[in-house]
């Protein structure tokens, strides 16, 4: 079965044509339009803390599959904690996954600060979406500068009615250029949507959001560490492809610039630079990293409502096998924030 799994990533890379669109099944919501802040918060389904480890290689960058529970020590603010649970995504038992695509409507005159450089060009991702797990979901959400936001495709396993939803998420958009604080609350609003959605299923996947986006863009630092902690309070995690030709904000005096590339660091995630030739690639090695993860689940102590630094090292267990995880890396998302049950 191992092998069966890293054919079928490695299969991402080769495929080249081209596939078909079909017609869209899966109701779309449309969320109201945010004109203030609003009270955003994500909380998790159990006391259990779930801490996601992707491991690669740091020669080859290939997925790290052979460790195992005993090769892991986690730390809870520095302290160390007792790990109730194990699951390898190379063992087939790890959480099946919810994948969200999200991306900003298309604005006039901007279309590389935001996501338009995808328009016209989704079904160059296909041939990776066609290697997703048979467990799997995916979706697709979008939001727009003047407050509008959208879940245009509800989680489905019918793979092929996403790249569809993508396009029509990036039909041309209204010229927005004075409305950057709504569209900031439109973003927030749709994450907290696509969270809340995720958790209604049974058993509940691990929600992945994949910006489709340049991430020209900036928030005040102080109200992007709460949004951060709220998201901690799940165990999503965020990644991104991001077109080479995008500009890069440079500066944003006060603020936290580059939102989406923060939030896929926070949670233990990573944003990849593509061309059109190298989209499907760069969503290859994404869903190659989540399908070998592995979930260390640990019970907190306190249930503090505070945000908790996570640390995870490979355990060294003798001078003779000193070396053995050498060069082998490890990301995960840096904090967690443990809430009691029932609060919401």
């Amino acid at each position: 079965m191992n092998n069966m799994r890293t054919v079928s990533i490695l299969a991402f890379m080769l495929l080249l044509l081209p596939c078909s669109f079909f017609s869209i099944s899966g109701a779309a919501q449309e969320i109201a339009p945010a004109t203030q802040s609003p009270e955003i918060t994500f909380h998790s389904s159990s006391n259990l803390v779930l801490v996601d480890v992707i491991a690669r290689n740091a020669k080859d960058g290939l997925p790290e599959k052979t460790l195992k529970k005993s090769d892991f020590q986690v730390f809870d603010n520095d302290q160390p904690v007792a790990m109730k649970t194990f699951d390898s995504g190379a063992q087939f038992t790890t959480r099946p996954l919810a994948l969200w695509f999200v991306v900003q409507c298309n604005m006039q005159g901007d279309e590389g600060k935001g996501s338009g450089l995808f328009t016209g060009q989704i079904s160059r991702f296909e041939p990776a979406l066609k290697y997703n797990e048979k467990q799997d979901t995916v979706a697709v959400a979008h939001w727009c500068d003047d407050g509008r936001s959208m879940l245009d495709l509800l989680p489905t396993r019918i793979i092929k009615d996403a790249p569809i939803a993508l396009e029509q998420a990036l039909a041309t958009g209204p010229d927005t250029e004075a409305h950057d604080r709504a569209g900031e609350l439109a973003l927030q609003s749709t994450l907290q949507h696509i969270v809340d959605t995720t958790r209604s299923s049974k058993p509940e996947p691990l929600p992945v959001l994949i910006f489709l986006y340049g991430d020209y863009s900036s928030m005040n630092r102080s109200e992007a560490n709460h949004f951060i902690d709220e998201l901690l309070e799940t165990s999503a995690i965020a990644f991104g492809v991001r077109d080479h030709r995008s500009p890069h904000l440079l500066f944003a005096p006060g603020e936290q610039r580059a939102i989406a590339h923060y939030i896929a660091t926070q949670t233990g995630g990573q944003y990849f630079d593509a061309s059109p030739e190298t989209y499907a690639s760069a969503l290859a090695e994404i869903l190659q990293q989540l399908h070998f993860r592995y979930e260390l689940g640990f019970k907190p102590e306190a249930l503090d409502r505070k945000r908790h630094k996570l640390r995870v090292q490979l355990v060294q267990l003798a001078d003779t096998v000193k070396n053995q995880h050498k060069g082998v890396r490890l990301r995960y998302r840096l904090a967690y924030v443990p809430i009691p049950p029932g609060v919401r």
